[in-house]
Parts: C-alpha cells; sequence; structure tokens
C-alpha cells in the first residue's frame, strides 16, 4: 500500500472518530470549518426542499476541497438515489460504509438501492476471503488494525507465561491455535478492505459496454449496469481495465467507473 492510500485511511480512522462523536447532520463546527459548516447545512436545507440538484452541487463542493465522511457520503448517495441516479447513490453509499460500516440506516438504504438495480453480493477474492470479509462486514480499518495488535500482544503474552506457568502451558495448545484462526481471518478481512479502497469502484453509467480493447469501436466483451462493484487493474487514456467479481476483465471507458482511491487527492477529517 503506497503512502497516498495509507494517508487516506490513516484520515478515514481520523473522520471515523469525529463522526462518531458529532451528530449525524453536523460535520463542523468549529472556525476553521465554519464555511463548510454553512454550505452543509444549506445542503441539507435544499435537500429537505426537494431541490436535490442544489443539494448535490453543495455536497459536491464539500467533496472538491478535500474532506469526506459517512454522513457527507450518505446524505450526497441519499441526495442521488432521490435523482435517481443509482450509480452515484451506491457509490456514495459504498464510500460511507467506509467509515460507518456499522450504520443501520446506511446499510439499509445501501441494500435498498441495490435490490433496485437488481444485484446481488458483490464480493471480490477467493472462498476464504469471501468468508472473512462477510464475517466482519460491520467493522472498521482502524477496528481490524486494532483487533489485529490486541490478537498478536495476547498470544506473546501467553507464549512468555506458558514457559514459566504449566497450566498456562497446557492451555496455549487450545488457546493459540483459536487466536491464529481469529487473527488469519481478520487480517483477510483487513487486507479486502484497503483492496476495496485501493482498487475498487462502481459503474455509474446506467450500463456501460466492456470491450476486448480500450477502443470505442472495439469488440463489446460484456455489459455492466449501474451499481455494479468493480477493481481496477490498468488504465490507459480514455479507457480503464476493470475486473468484475467473477474475475472477467475487460476495458470501459473511464467516465463511465468511479474509483473510490481518486475521489479526494488528500482526506481531511471533518472536525468538530
Amino acid at each position: 500500500m503506497n503512502k497516498r492510500i495509507f494517508a487516506k485511511l490513516a484520515g478515514f480512522s481520523l473522520l471515523f472518530i469525529a463522526a462518531a462523536l458529532g451528530p449525524r447532520a453536523c460535520p463542523a463546527q468549529s472556525s476553521g470549518y465554519g464555511e463548510v459548516s454553512r454550505i452543509f447545512y444549506q445542503a441539507n436545507s435544499a435537500y429537505k426542499e426537494g431541490n436535490f440538484e442544489a443539494a448535490i452541487t453543495d455536497f459536491e463542493l464539500i467533496c472538491a476541497m478535500g474532506l469526506a465522511g459517512g454522513n457527507l457520503n450518505y446524505n450526497l448517495g441519499n441526495c442521488y438515489f432521490k435523482k435517481g441516479e443509482l450509480g452515484m447513490a451506491v457509490f456514495n453509499y459504498e464510500l460511507a460504509l467506509f467509515f460507518s460500516p456499522s450504520d443501520s440506516d446506511l446499510r439499509s438504504n445501501y441494500k435498498y438501492a441495490i435490490s433496485k438495480l437488481n444485484l446481488g453480493p458483490q464480493l471480490f477474492g477467493n472462498g476464504f476471503q469471501r468468508l472473512a470479509a462477510r464475517l466482519f462486514d460491520g467493522e472498521t480499518i482502524g477496528f481490524l488494525a486494532i483487533l489485529l495488535s490486541a490478537i498478536y500482544i495476547i498470544a506473546v503474552v501467553i507464549l512468555i507465561c506458558g514457559l514459566f506457568i504449566a497450566k498456562i502451558s497446557k492451555m496455549a495448545k487450545i488457546l493459540l491455535p483459536a487466536l491464529a484462526v481469529l487473527f488469519i481471518l481478520s487480517a483477510a478481512a483487513l487486507g479486502g478492505k484497503i483492496d476495496n479502497f485501493n482498487k475498487g469502484g462502481v459503474v455509474i453509467a446506467g450500463e456501460t459496454e466492456v470491450k476486448f480493447e480500450p477502443l470505442e469501436q472495439g469488440t463489446t466483451y460484456f455489459k455492466l449496469g449501474a451499481g455494479s462493484k468493480v477493481e481496477l487493474v490498468e488504465k490507459a487514456q480514455d479507457f480503464c481495465k476493470i475486473k468484475r467479481p467473477d474475475n472477467k476483465v475487460g476495458w470501459v471507458r473511464n467516465t463511465d467507473v468511479a474509483f473510490f482511491s481518486e475521489t479526494q487527492n488528500e482526506v481531511k477529517p471533518l472536525e468538530r
């Protein structure tokens, strides 16, 4: 994972804490973010009035400032959903899930949007990686990183104590394999979430043709509908090579897909 991606994920963790401490409708209260707060409230007001285009413009303006968060992308997703742009709605719900994966309202809206598009589970990786993703679906990247550290420390303590205490040494034969399984599962889940942010994206066009080669006149290999998840394999000038969950690969226009890692050049936490 390169430094830019690591910086974004660190920003995500800080932002999740800030969002957890603050009310859902207010991303910024400090004087340094006064303008952001004003725009956010203005966008919320436009949304309540049914002026979804104006709300999207304001929310996107905040995103253009390099800010992101569960509340922001959740509200932006709702705006696109109301406008009928389900691809962009799913994309923003997915982004919000990086911050607030256990948010019941967010997950409910996300599942409803997916159902409207007739899309089933879209998990990448082998069977083991998919199992890990399901087990830790509601956990943040920060939580999984802490969990891995805790498991490692506990295992080391058990090993050291087992050298001097016979009873612990016997228990270690049961505890350590269990900790090893938990460690491997959580590591796979963490790796999957990082890969999802690093390479993942969503089809935002109503429908896009995936071609054998990066040419407008190229032969169509298959088609993808709005909200379909993909992974970035390679980028060309006007096309990008993508992979879908069943590992089929092809070329699609850059404008038809949005990738999570390209949403902001620098993610800044929204302060209270």
